[in-house]
């Protein structure tokens, strides 16, 4: 239903959420304006061209396509809507010792992966995945069907489903210990621990709630976006300014309530409701807490077209002391490394004869202060050195043939993060550690009325989808406020 009157939204950061919000709201007839402080739209879902090469230094997959279809379907924007294509093998995962394991949505190809390390894994397989539907039926439904305002209403959405799905959520544990309880094998423990990672996280404090990652991937699939998640933060940017939302790009707004509204710079013009798409935890004062993690990314060109998945992870021997020694702020002495090779799936993201990878690893958030994060600054232009040797080591050890045939073409640090608003470079600013860490993740609604958060910080927390989701609930709450400010 179209507003009664135009009423005026400032949206602060033109990330994914920031976007979402602004042309859901221009579509309830607002009048919309949009400060990006960077040169480009997207946040952190940026992509890059180098030498023909097109690579994303962002996000790299998406999952529950339904709703990236379904919001662009509501901003009347399908036609921009790039195609996807589902990836069946999902994901390549390689151990030190050797062996391997695929990750299939067909969960019969993937027990027969996992029998391959352990024959009794097949059965693991099967009672895991139950394990994890039950868990997005109890918890990740009720978490994502209407924004987070406090445990009361969560709680009224989780008794809708039953008792057993709130007994089955007073029984989470960490999950790691989820793992362990269906996997014998230090391999797939590994495997399941590494969704913890989706939120920043380490398996061995997180809660099990996070096997509902994937429980998604299985049920929704892995997709790949033809051209790279660069091309849907573009469709998405033109199906905005199709919505009639005014862009302002390399402008860094701030803004300041006052009695007649919101005061958002650099003009100092006067606006009814503000969506700020940006890390919430310095606007509410939480900026104390822990971050989540950091990351290393190098984008590499590869001679020819090898045979490469198109998503690999690579683990190192420890995964426990990997997470112990991210969260005491040390580089990993034996990191896991993942790569995306997109042209695996979608050949025109490399010239002919030639492959562009992206290369991660996990590394610790930077200290907040200001002379602190200057040293961590510096301190980056070393350690990069050595992380990148890491990251070869790897590469190298389990694809000797790429040896002598790769170069890097760029690389981002969390430095690099920290420029686009990152705070300490940490990936999703809030670290949900502990059993209720999801339900402390800072809310949508801010502490003055007409404020709106949207973005990986909020609820529901990172990755395209939810972000996106984000900036649906944004856009209802702002739109619900100015009917009742009318």
């Amino acid at each position: 239903m179209k507003a009664s009157k135009t009423s005026r939204v400032a949206v602060i950061g033109g990330g994914i959420g920031g976007l979402t919000a602004a042309g859901l709201l221009a579509k309830e007839g607002h009048a919309v304006t949009l400060f990006e402080g960077s040169p480009s739209l997207g946040g952190k879902a940026q992509a890059v061209t180098v030498e023909g090469l097109t690579l994303d230094t962002g996000p790299t997959l998406l999952t529950l396509p339904a709703l990236v279809r379904g919001t662009f379907e509501k901003l009347d924007a399908l036609d921009l809507l790039p195609p996807f294509t589902e990836l069946e093998p999902q994901c390549a995962y390689r151990f030190t010792d050797g062996c391997g394991f695929t990750a299939y949505k067909d969960l019969e190809r993937m027990a027969d992966s996992a029998a391959e390390l352990r024959p009794g894994e097949r059965k693991g397989v099967h009672s895991f995945y139950a394990e994890a539907a039950a868990i997005w039926r109890a918890a990740g439904e009720p978490y994502l069907e209407a924004p987070f305002e406090g445990m009361a209403g969560f709680m009224a959405r989780v008794a809708r489903r039953g008792i057993g799905a709130m007994l089955a959520g007073m029984k989470l544990d960490t999950l790691h210990t989820l793992a362990t309880k269906h996997f014998q094998t230090q391999h797939l423990q590994q495997y399941v621990g590494r969704f913890a990672t989706y939120a920043g996280g380490s398996p061995y404090a997180s809660s099990a709630a996070f096997a509902l990652i994937p429980h998604i991937e299985h049920a929704y699939g892995v997709h790949h976006v033809k051209g790279g998640i660069g091309a849907l933060v573009e469709a998405l940017g033109q199906a905005v300014r199709r919505q009639g939302v005014t862009v302002h790009l390399d402008t860094r707004a701030r803004f300041e309530r006052t009695s007649e509204g919101y005061r958002v710079g650099p003009g100092q013009e006067l606006f009814d409701s503000v969506v700020v798409n940006a890390d919430p935890l310095a606007s509410l004062r939480r900026e104390s807490e822990p971050l989540s993690l950091s990351g290393f990314v190098l984008l590499l060109e590869v001679e020819g077209r090898p045979s490469l998945p198109h998503h690999t992870v690579l683990f190192g021997a420890d995964y426990r002391r990997e997470f112990d020694e991210l969260f005491a702020g040390k580089l990993a002495t034996d990191p896991t490394v993942y790569f995306c090779n997109p042209s695996a799936t979608d050949p025109g993201m490399a010239p002919l004869g030639r492959t562009g990878l992206f290369v991660m690893v996990n590394a610790p958030a930077m200290p907040l202060g200001d002379s602190q994060a200057e040293q961590a600054g510096r301190d980056w232009e070393s350690m990069a050195a050595l992380v990148r040797t890491q990251m070869f080591d790897a590469l190298f050890k389990h694809y000797p043939g790429l040896r002598g045939k790769t170069r890097v073409v760029g690389q981002r640090t969390p430095v690099d993060l920290a420029a686009r608003g990152a705070p300490g470079g940490s990936i999703y600013g809030f670290l949900p550690h502990g059993r209720f860490g999801p339900f402390r993740r800072p809310r949508i609604r801010g502490g003055t009325p007409g404020l709106f958060f949207a973005g990986g910080g909020t609820h529901p927390g990172g990755g395209v989808p939810l972000v996106m989701l984000s900036g649906r609930f944004a856009a209802e709450m702002a739109s619900a406020h100015l009917r009742r400010s009318a």
